[in-house]
């Protein structure tokens, strides 16, 4: 029976392959499939029942397409050879069924971008910012970001010099464009500018071409404009001075005369430091190239911006720079801020290697080394068991918080502190250990010490973090003002007066009081905090507190009851008697206090009949 069934494999005209009958199908499929099969094209003219003619066969050949796909989906030829596709390689998406049509978005894109780049100006730097968002809007964000960086170095890095005032107006745009937009715009940038400056740094430059000079120049204003931190800019003035040649010396006169004055406010300990290497370095090569007037009028510069004699520096005129800076403020929306990055050069460089650790998303395969867990921070080696003890007598008990007790007690000033607890390396929740230690020192002293609320100030202004750490920490004070001495009060009390005043915290910091259930400690502290708010010497600064609470829906019940208090336990008690204000400063308070009033009420919807 076996034999009997077996079926006939008749070859085709080729004899390539061989067609199954439908009794060997009926082996596989079901009955309901056969009979689907039967009725295709596929097996038209076959039969299992009866023999096929070879005139039959060749017939049907010729009516058979040349190329038809089988019951599995597989192309196959005319005479039923299976045909294999070629694999093409990967396309990635976004150059998927990229057509003429894209190629003429991409032109428009960039005739638009090129339209008001060439109008750009201080005085129009509004309009030119917003139309570059509009087109962030519109197109994709990788079109624009390619088109704008194109156009934003062809029209600022050239061989001839750019003037400052140029490149200073192109890099505000930027800046705007990093915190209204997102901060991948930024690092966008600076990955385009660093690898041209690794790509011209290694190339001999000519002293007339300024191309290198003018991405430093670039490159200095991004940093003016805190796109990124200064580590980065270190490290391309430490790449440009390995070789101390003529051009590169001159860039570095560059970079120094658009962020000199800047390094020195803000980064005092890393420009002392770097001031250091640099005179090093030029001891070395002193019998060579000593007599050279570039490298002399280097050292004089360097020594200008040490002792902060900026006017020694030739063509250097912050006024401009600032007018930019406060020009932004106002273009960028309210709750987007221009957030430094902290990246590398050798990050930048190998960016494509490693990844974009910067940019939310994606991948990093940097250094497996790096993220293993370091060490918080070594101890200051110091032989003063005094310091030690000390930590642990205010219940330092973990590694970190001794770490940062004894950087804030034993740091020259202010400035010495905060660059010290930047290079312990913390992060995340050991941060937050920062403000614990800072307001556990200040707290404790017998008599209030400016210097924490400084140093607080300090913080505030450099990363938001350190503000919101402080906020939420004093809110856990204020909660427990009961089980406070009157001097730790007291100094949490003048550390908050400086941070308001100073803007590192809003007045509404206090919105966490209870008004409706005041205790004479609530009412002490609160009465010292506005008190000295008010009858602060500068007045400006005294109403631009309430002005910064004086809108905000949210905080209505916050300014009533900031309204009631003033007008119930610091007006109402103006007329008396009292040690604390002579006649003069108690009617001056009331002058203010009217004032206060009137802001505070200045946006308040009045209901109309």
């Amino acid at each position: 029976m076996k034999e009997n069934k077996k079926t006939e494999m008749k070859p085709n005209t080729k004899g390539k392959e061989k067609i199954i009958s439908e009794d060997d199908l009926s082996k596989v499929f079901s009955d309901d499939e056969v009979s689907h099969l039967s009725g295709d094209d596929d097996l038209e003219g076959f039969s299992g029942d009866e023999e096929v003619g070879d005139d039959q066969e060749v017939k049907e050949e010729k009516e058979k397409p040349d190329v038809w796909e089988d019951i599995y989906g597989r192309k196959r030829d005319k005479e039923g050879n299976i045909i294999k596709e070629e694999k093409g390689t990967y396309v990635p998406p976004h150059l998927r069924n990229k057509d003429s049509t894209s190629d003429k978005d991409l032109v428009q894109l960039k005739r638009q971008i090129k339209s008001v780049l060439n109008k750009l100006a201080g005085t129009n730097l509004h309009w030119a910012c917003t139309s570059i968002e509009n087109l962030y809007s519109s197109n994709s964000r990788n079109s624009v970001n390619t088109a704008l960086t194109q156009l934003w170095l062809d029209a600022t890095v050239s061989p001839a010099a750019t003037p400052d005032r140029m490149v200073a107006e192109h890099a505000a745009l930027v800046a705007v464009m990093h915190a209204n937009v997102g901060s991948e715009i930024g690092a966008h940038f600076l990955q385009e500018l660093t690898t041209r400056f690794d790509n011209m740094i290694y190339k001999k430059q000519p002293v007339e071409d300024k191309q290198l000079d003018n991405l430093v120049s670039c490159l200095a204003h991004l940093y003016s404009f805190k796109i990124y931190q200064a580590a980065l800019l270190y490290d391309i003035l430490n790449r440009l001075l390995d070789d101390l040649s003529e051009k590169n010396i001159g860039c570095v006169l560059v970079a120094l005369r658009v962020v000199g004055g800047v390094l020195r406010k803000e980064e005092p300990l890393a420009l002392k430091n770097f001031i250091h290497d640099t005179q090093s370095r030029l001891a070395k090569i002193k019998d060579e190239a000593a007599s050279g007037s570039r490298i002399k009028y280097l050292l004089e510069v360097l020594m200008a911006v040490k002792n902060n004699n900026l006017t020694k520096i030739p063509n250097y005129d912050p006024t401009y720079m600032e007018h930019l800076k406060k020009m932004i403020k106002g273009v960028i929306r309210k709750g987007n801020y221009v957030t430094p990055l902290n990246i590398r050069l050798e990050d930048l460089l190998k960016a494509d290697e490693r990844g974009k650790w910067w940019v939310v998303g994606s991948a990093w395969e940097g250094n497996h080394a790096r993220q293993e867990e370091k060490p918080t921070v070594k101890l200051p080696p110091t032989n003063d068991q005094k310091l030690l003890e000390l930590a642990r007598k205010q219940r330092m008990n973990t590694d970190v918080r001794r770490s940062i007790f004894c950087v804030i007690m034993s740091a020259e000033d202010y400035m010495d502190a905060f660059e010290k607890l930047q290079h312990l390396g913390l992060k995340g929740q050991q941060e937050r250990e920062i403000v614990h230690v800072l307001l556990a020192c200040c707290l404790q002293e017998k008599t209030y010490n400016p210097y924490y609320a400084v140093l607080g100030q300090k913080l505030c202004d450099f990363d938001r973090k350190y503000q919101l750490s402080i906020q939420y920490s004093t809110w856990d004070k204020i909660k427990d003002l009961e089980n406070l001495s009157k001097q730790s009060m007291t100094n949490l009390a003048q550390f908050l007066i400086h941070l308001i005043i100073g803007k590192g915290l809003p007045l509404s910091v206090l919105k966490v009081i209870q008004f409706s259930d005041l205790n004479k400690h609530t009412v002490r502290f609160m009465r010292q905090i506005l008190l000295a708010i008010i009858m602060n010497e500068d007045l400006q600064a005294c109403l631009e507190v309430f002005h910064r609470v004086s809108k905000p829906p949210k905080l209505h019940m916050f300014r009533e009851s900031i309204r009631l208090f003033i007008q119930h336990f610091l007006v109402k008690n103006a007329g008396k008697k009292t040690s604390v204000l002579t006649d003069d400063e108690m009617t001056t308070l009331k002058e203010r206090a009217m004032e206060v009033d009137k802001i505070l009420t200045l946006h308040e919807s009045k209901l109309k009949f």
